[in-house]
């Protein structure tokens, strides 16, 4: 089994506005903008609420005259309203970052674990908005196992035609992965990855096993997780999409395995 820490939502770059941890521990991820979509923002409810207007009162400064539609991906939230009758839990990729997941053999089977830059927020003076001084974290908000992969466009184009990876001129070396099982998460510590009281989010805290041999990540170059105390810290590659994480001996694949099974409890 391989485990990939996949980048997904608003960003610095894309969006650059944080997911908000809503009040009651729910782990919005916001998706990004996509001009080549045909989903308005105001398209999206979840549980009832319009994400217009959920990002409108965490940035009212947020161009949707420029940036009207958005790239729903991964689309594994459950209670999003208005859901086409055919619609299955699915992840699309493309280009560059698709191919390193084609590189390190990523298949049926394999786990995703989606995570993004999330803030706390708190509902005041009747509006939703962040917590004066809440940090900016990455953390983990849901996760996938690939139960099919299909990268003919003729069959995304007539089979999911929702996903905004079927929509012509298709994508360079496209393709979605279906779900077998997928959740999404509410907040809790054990799904932070940014190291405790550190302003860098690319810092990421894990497990001490990942600073022992045996377990790799990719796309990191010559940077690898140290021990530090009780964990290990890592100084993630900026603007990475897809992190492979790999084992090559029994007791790392169980350390990973158990690590997973800890971190998708969390629904």
């Amino acid at each position: 089994m391989k485990v990939i820490l996949s980048r997904k939502g608003m960003d610095s770059e894309s969006g650059r506005v944080a997911s908000p941890i809503l009040p009651d521990g729910t782990l919005l991820s916001l998706p990004i903008p996509d001009r080549k979509s045909k989903k308005k923002y105001e398209d999206i409810q979840y549980k009832g609420q319009n994400y217009r207007d959920i990002i409108t009162q965490l940035h009212p400064d947020f161009d949707f005259e420029s940036y009207p539609t958005c790239h729903l991906d991964p689309d594994i939230y459950e209670d999003i309203n208005d859901r086409p009758v055919d619609w299955v839990p699915a992840f699309g990729q493309w280009g560059v970052a698709a191919t390193h997941l084609d590189k390190s053999c990523v298949d049926v089977g394999d786990i995703f674990l989606f995570y993004g830059m999330f803030r706390q927020t708190e509902i005041k003076n009747g509006k939703l908005s962040y917590i004066k001084g809440a940090p900016i974290r990455h953390i983990i908000y849901g996760y996938m196992e690939i139960g099919e992969v299909i990268k003919d466009d003729k069959e995304i184009a007539s089979k999911y035609n929702w996903h905004p990876h079927s929509i012509a001129p298709f994508y360079t070396n496209n393709r979605i992965y279906i779900s077998k099982k997928c959740s999404t998460f509410h907040y809790d510590d054990a799904l932070v990855l940014t190291q405790k009281d550190q302003p860098r989010r690319s810092v990421w805290q894990l497990p001490s096993f990942f600073a022992e041999k045996g377990i790799a990540i990719s796309w990191q170059g010559h940077t690898h997780p140290v021990i530090k105390g009780d964990s290990s810290i890592l100084k993630t590659a900026s603007r990475g999409q897809e992190f492979v994480i790999t084992t090559d001996t029994k007791e790392q694949e169980e350390n990973l395995s158990d690590w997973v099974k800890e971190i998708i409890s969390h629904k």
